[in-house]
């Protein structure tokens, strides 16, 4: 072969090798039954990623307030989804609106491994994002569902993660006896169970298997988690098949009725001038987005926000009322909560004294409680700062907080998380297999010049403890949250398999992890106590389910004063 003829064959078939490579790495596409999409190829994951991906249409103008209509449109060609879309409205852009905020958000995430085979089904795992109900997104860092896929293939148990936008805030739980009338009630559970059914229609083409689907949320995720399996009363549809509630019960919430939420309504028709229209609601719905947006600001209404409501339909009654009859869907959970919940709701630096603790129960925290009932919970969680949250804190009092900050902290997170968690185990596990989990190890806060290679940081302050959302960055698995130490970063990934194998079969259970017994396998119930070997921790342990359990049981009594 002449050189020349050399060079060229060499030209050839390193075009040739460029164009295979390309077409390695190209970003994917996917056609669902509205059309054609283009996501991205992570080649450092091999991973393909479709974001922002509408599955229902534009909540404003004549459909804001309304149920999530679904998609009308199709289309020819390719749309890109290689972006998170717009956060659905609320008070707090600066943290959620990196990539838009408007009443355009409802919209899907979804992360696959690049490597499945074209004919293969997975199980699906769906996300929905806390922040009280009032704020968020998907598309937070902390939320980043490519280490956790990752992980689901490094186990050889690969899944397809998703997330999902909702309306929050006033925007998707607005209420009064004009929207009771017309239907229009809870509209952010109405949107999740609308992204359910997408992913039912499309969620194959991904390589997602329909008939596994787990719904996965943390705080006002759990939330939702539980309102979604009480739902017409326990109908799930075939939309989910397991669910993980990480800090937070259907009864965590708040289910206040129109004496509560008429005149917040009627405040809103008076400012934008739409009490003069024979249906108000109808006059919310011409306003300019911008017009109507000061007035929903969720943080200058009284008492918690907007919250879901009992309207007889999608939340048929009480939940404590539909858990306590067993209408909830019977299917297996993994539940649990973490040890310090209270310092995230305990006041700070108010409760020094007994008649600050009673005055704080008694009034200012909209429990409803009798005064009796009162002075009951002040003996059953006395003030001794070793029986307080933090736990494991033995007599520090974290003075700047409060004298009596431990004390005041084990009790609103018992009324918040670990009493309605007691509650649930018990009834859960009468009907289905029920895992519960206790996280105790206190989380990492990286600092403001951490990077992937060098982070930098702390433990989070002493005097929260395994504060609310500790768990979160072990499960994710992203090391820019579970932090730079190896003991961490093993736990994260035991509780990330754990949570994938409870994904595919509903056992969190496998050789080489801790034995996670049911909760209905002792007497008194079973928890998984998740630690860090290492680090001031001795590894996970099984504990029974009595901590603080006469305090427990008597707030579980009294829930129904908060309207649960």
């Amino acid at each position: 072969m002449a050189f020349s003829e050399h060079c060229a064959w060499l030209s050839k078939l390193l075009a040739l090798s460029t164009l295979l490579i390309n077409l390695a790495f190209a970003d994917p596409t996917v056609t669902i039954l509205n059309g054609t999409y283009e996501g991205l190829h992570l080649s450092s994951f091999n991973q393909d990623l479709f974001l922002g991906i509408p599955y229902a249409q534009d909540t404003g103008g004549q459909n804001r307030f309304l149920t999530p209509q679904s998609l009308n449109i199709s289309w020819t060609g390719t749309r890109p989804a290689k972006q998170y879309g717009n956060a659905c409205p609320d008070n707090n852009p600066n943290a959620d609106a990196q990539y838009g905020m408007s009443e355009d958000c409802l919209s899907i995430n979804i992360v696959k491994p690049s490597t499945l085979a074209a004919n293969q089904k997975v199980p699906v795992l769906v996300w929905i994002h806390g922040g009280s109900y009032q704020v968020g997104t998907s598309a937070l860092p902390n939320y980043n569902l490519t280490y956790l896929v990752q992980r689901s293939v490094e186990i050889r148990k690969p899944i397809v993660a998703t997330s999902i936008n909702y309306r929050k805030g006033g925007w998707g739980m607005m209420y009064s006896d004009e929207i009771q009338g017309t239907g229009n009630t809870n509209l952010a559970l109405r949107d999740m169970r609308k992204a359910l059914a997408w992913i039912q229609e499309n969620i194959g083409v991904f390589g997602g298997d329909i008939r596994n689907v787990t719904i996965w949320g943390e705080s006002a995720g759990s939330f939702a988690i539980g309102q979604l399996l009480m739902s017409y009363g326990g109908r799930t549809d075939g939309l989910f098949h397991r669910s993980i509630q990480e800090s937070g019960s259907a009864a965590t919430a708040w289910y206040n009725g129109s004496a509560w939420y008429q005149p917040i309504y009627n405040k809103i028709i008076s400012q934008t001038n739409c009490t003069s229209w024979p249906s108000p609601l109808s006059c919310l719905r011409t306003l300019p987005y911008e017009t109507l947006y000061p007035f929903m600001d969720s943080s200058k209404v009284e008492g918690p926000g907007f919250y879901p409501v009992v309207d007889g339909d999608i939340i048929p009654n009480y939940p404590t009322e539909l858990l306590h009859s067993g209408r909830f869907a019977h299917i297996p959970h993994l539940y649990g909560t973490n040890s310090d919940e209270g310092t995230d709701n305990a006041p700070v630096g108010t409760i020094n004294t007994d008649d600050d603790l009673y005055t704080f129960l008694y009034r200012d925290t909209g429990f409803n409680f009798p005064a009796g009932v009162v002075r009951e919970i002040m003996r059953l969680y006395p003030d001794d700062p070793a029986q307080g949250i933090p736990l494991n804190t033995g007599s520090t009092r974290f003075l700047d907080q409060g004298y009596q900050y431990k004390r005041v902290a084990a009790i609103v997170g018992d009324v918040f998380y670990h009493a309605p968690r007691l509650d649930d185990a018990r009834y859960y596990s009468k009907y289905s297999p029920t895992y519960i989990y206790r996280f105790n190890t206190r989380p990492w806060v990286n600092g403001t010049n951490a990077t992937f290679t060098d982070l930098t940081g702390e433990l989070a302050p002493a005097y929260k403890g395994v504060q609310h959302f500790s768990e979160v960055a072990f499960v994710f698995g992203n090391p820019a949250f579970v932090g730079p130490w190896d003991e961490y970063r093993a736990l994260s990934r035991q509780m990330s398999e754990q949570w994938i194998q409870f994904v595919y079969g509903g056992d969190p259970n496998k050789e080489g992890l801790p034995t996670w017994p049911k909760y209905s396998e002792g007497e008194k119930g079973l928890n998984l106590v998740l630690q860090a070997v290492g680090r001031g921790y001795d590894g996970s342990y099984v504990e029974e389910d009595t901590y603080r359990l006469e305090g427990r049981e008597f707030l579980t009594k009294w829930a129904r004063r908060r309207h649960v």
